[in-house]
């Protein structure tokens, strides 16, 4: 079977204590990759979610899709927006323009987003 591919917020930071480039993303919180320059190590995560990817489809495990406006949208009725904001470093006025009115997120939004929600155990799933 093959896995679907998603796009997901990658964050890249420098380890002083690896002494090397850490990719990350907020939708596969125990995944990593380390590698010798940003690129690579973007790469190298792609390699890591693809291979998770097959392997929870395999076992019937759910993988995380990339934050969907509609979903959240959709679920924004039950969600104190104000303290999701807040959770996320966001102004909670910007994040309830973008939900009632559609705009779009930044990737930096979306990754806050996912960590703020990832951060009290929910998620966007399909």
């Amino acid at each position: 079977m093959k896995a679907p591919q998603h796009r997901y917020p990658i964050h890249t930071h420098w380890s002083q204590e690896d002494g090397e480039w850490v990719a990350t993303t907020p939708a596969w919180p125990r995944l990593s990759a380390l590698a010798d320059t940003p690129e690579k190590a973007v790469s190298e995560l792609a390699v890591a979610i693809q291979l998770a990817t097959e392997s929870n489809l395999e076992v019937g495990r759910p993988v995380p899709e990339s934050l969907n406006l509609a979903d959240l949208r959709t679920a924004s009725a039950l969600l104190k927006i104000s303290a999701l904001a807040a959770r996320a470093g966001l102004s909670p006025q910007t994040l309830h323009s973008k939900l009632r009115r559609g705009g779009s997120f930044t990737a930096e939004e979306a990754a806050a987003l996912h960590s703020a929600l990832a951060g009290v155990r929910l998620a966007v799933l399909a």
